[in-house]
Order: C-alpha cells, then sequence, then structure tokens
C-alpha cells in the first residue's frame, strides 16, 4: 500500500478501508467518492491505502459477549502533499489512535497547498493539517479558522539543487548560506503551485540573496512529489524546494546537492517556525467541541509516541504509506521531521512572527496568534 498524488490530485488514505478523491480547490464540486471538492475538470479517485483496523478482542471462553462497539465516526482531514510534514496524522491511523477516540479518518492529499484549507472553509471536511502561512492568508483575506494544535514548529521545507548546477557554481553542501543564496542567480526555482508555502518560501529564499522573484530568479510551479523530482531531473528546473523528504529523495538519486537544509535549521531566520498545525473552523468548534478533542487526543498521542521512539520503527509504522521510498531515505526524513516535532503542541508566537516575516504579511501577529485555541491541547489525554 502507498500514497501516490499527482499535481491537484485528491489522495485518500483511510484508516479502516481505502479511500480516493479528486484535489478540493476554492469552488468545490463532489467527487463520487469523497466528500472534498474538485477542480472544475477533476481526475478520477485513486484507491491509495489502506491501514488495518484492530482486530476485537474475544471474551474468554464461558463468557457472554461484549456489547458490540458503537461504529467509528467517519471524519476527513486534508494535506497539501503526500510527505512527512503529516506524520503525525499518518502514525495515529496506524498505531490506532484515531480508533481508541472512535474516529475513522480520510487523508487527503490536495497537490499544493491552498485547496487543501479551502476545503475546511467550504466545508467538506472537519479538519485541515497545514501550515500557518495558509491560515494567515486566509485570514487576510476575511476568512477564520482556528488553530487547536501545533504539531511542527520548525520549517521542513528543504531546497535542493541540480548536481551540474552545483558543480558549475562552485557550490557545495558545506557552502555558506549566503553563498548558496547567491547561486541563484539566473536559474529556475521549481515549487509546488503559486500561493503554496512551498512558492512563498523559494520568493523568500530569493529576496534573501538581494534578488528579484520572477526578474533575477524564475520561480515556477511544477507540481509535488514525483512531478517535482522530474522536473528537476529533466532540468525543467535548476532548484527544488518541499517539504521532508522531497529534496533528500533528490539527494539520495544523486542528482542533487542539499542546498538549504531548513529542518536542520540552516536559515536562523525560519527557526522557530510555524510549520505545521491542526485547523478547524469556529463554528465545528463550538457545535462539536467533543469532536475537536478526540481528534486533537490522537495527534497528541501520535506525537508524544514520535518523540519516544527511534526513527527506525516510526518509518516501519508508516511504511505502507510511503512503500516505493527508499528506506534510507525514508528513515532520514522521519528523523528530520521527529526533530521538528513540538512535544507541548503549543503555538510559539515567535513562530508566527517569523513565518509573516517570510510571507511578508502586512496582517499583525496578535491576529493570527489569537487564532490559536488552546484549550484543546491543555485538555488532551
Amino acid at each position: 500500500m502507498r500514497i501516490a498524488t499527482a499535481v491537484l490530485m485528491l489522495v485518500v488514505v483511510t484508516a479502516c478501508g481505502p479511500a480516493a478523491g479528486p484535489a478540493p480547490t476554492s469552488a468545490p464540486a463532489r467527487p463520487a467518492e469523497s466528500k472534498p471538492a474538485a477542480t472544475a475538470a477533476p481526475a478520477k479517485p485513486t484507491e491509495v491505502a489502506k491501514a488495518p483496523d484492530a482486530k476485537p478482542t474475544l471474551p474468554p471462553s464461558g463468557q457472554a459477549a461484549a456489547a458490540k462497539p458503537a461504529e467509528p465516526r467517519k471524519v476527513k482531514v486534508t494535506q497539501a502533499a503526500a510527505t512527512l510534514a503529516f506524520l503525525p496524522i499518518n502514525v495515529a491511523r496506524y498505531k490506532g489512535f484515531f480508533a481508541q477516540q472512535g474516529l475513522e479518518i480520510e487523508q487527503l492529499s490536495t497537490g499544493g497547498g491552498g485547496p487543501d484549507l479551502q476545503a475546511l472553509i467550504s466545508g467538506d471536511v472537519e479538519f485541515n493539517a497545514g501550515a500557518g502561512t495558509y491560515q494567515a492568508d486566509a485570514f487576510r483575506q476575511g476568512q477564520k479558522v482556528i488553530n487547536v494544535f501545533n504539531y511542527l514548529d520548525k520549517n521542513v521545507v528543504n531546497v535542493a539543487m541540480h548536481i551540474d548546477i552545483a558543480r558549475e557554481r562552485g557550490i557545495t553542501e558545506q557552502s555558506p548560506l549566503k553563498d548558496k543564496l547567491a547561486a541563484l542567480k539566473g536559474l529556475n526555482f521549481g515549487a509546488t503551485r503559486p500561493g503554496a508555502l512551498t512558492f512563498q518560501q523559494a520568493e523568500y529564499h530569493v529576496r534573501s540573496a538581494g534578488l528579484k522573484p520572477q526578474e533575477d530568479v524564475q520561480v515556477v510551479g511544477a507540481g509535488e512529489g514525483p512531478a517535482l523530482l522530474a522536473a528537476l531531473e529533466t532540468r525543467q528546473v535548476d532548484v527544488i524546494l518541499q517539504t521532508v523528504p522531497v529534496a533528500e529523495q533528490a539527494v539520495a538519486r544523486g542528482k542533487a546537492i542539499m542546498l538549504i537544509n531548513n529542518a536542520k535549521g540552516e536559515d536562523p531566520a525560519l527557526v522557530p517556525f510555524n510549520m505545521e498545525n491542526v485547523f478547524t473552523r469556529p463554528d465545528l468548534a463550538e457545535r462539536d467541541p467533543e469532536l475537536v478533542q478526540k481528534f486533537v487526543n490522537a495527534v497528541k498521542a501520535a506525537n508524544d509516541w514520535v518523540l519516544k521512539t527511534s526513527p527506525e520503527e516510526i518509518a516501519a509504522a508508516i511504511k505502507p504509506d510511503f512503500a516505493q521510498m527508499d528506506e534510507t531515505v525514508l528513515v532520514a526524513g522521519v528523523a528530520n521531521v521527529k526533530a521538528a516535532t513540538n512535544g507541548s503542541g503549543l503555538l510559539d508566537k515567535r513562530a508566527v512572527a517569523n513565518t509573516l516575516a517570510m510571507q511578508q504579511q502586512t496582517i499583525s501577529v496578535d491576529d493570527v496568534y489569537n487564532l490559536f485555541v488552546d484549550k484543546f491541547v491543555k485538555a488532551a489525554t
């Protein structure tokens, strides 16, 4: 079993059964097999993965059978891409933390950030696992979503440069950051899609070099994961960035060097960072706080498990979702995400400030920070 996405394809990963669906957009149309909205010309849903249910425990011989358990509540959560940035959601499915809360989860990937949050706003899903950049963009447009759990507080969007370009420009992984940034001049920088965190961060790295996006460096949307890697390997773009472990895959294939390892804090301006959160709608949290609490309980349990478990064991637990990935790359990617995991689940105001600065947002830090509702984290069991 594996997660396999295409650009703007919706990937469905179900805790109790297979699922699939096309990517949600801001003008949703309901696909046949899942509620998240689709593009105007939606691709046919593709079955991708199934997480096994825990087998029921039978009563000892001679004892009466227990009452039939209640049916789990079906819940949908969107995410921007099928990467390790959403590790606790994958872990909570495979380790049974959602099942323990009576939830059956569909994990939906939209092939780039933006449509994933729009599916939440439009009411097609209950939760979104996403970067703080999208919440800030939505707030600036008058759309309010609340943050109930910050599970990654460090940036895990890494940058890879084609190995031939690096050689031509005398850049190595050990080069100073300022030299790496200066080497971007005249290149094509591949991100997932315009408006996505990757696109905004690519433009940020260009500006950090004293260069102008779309003048000195072309930033282009090239898709997620496999599409982005293919664009780099065929020299359609010279540099790519996406959440772990996409850049790592390019390096492992011998096609690239790691230009900027943000997961290891190479760019200090991005530490801390409002990287990944659990978002929901204010009306849902008010109407059904029990559901929000159960979801947060499961994610908190997954986060706690990740922090006390080796990368090798974590990788083994989620391997069905990354079946085609090299084992070494998967373990290394998991280790990077584990290092970025926020054990408290509480949002750091400095992370909000750094994220808004990266985006060049005009809204205030308090505007975004005040959208964090901490009562669910504090009550998590």
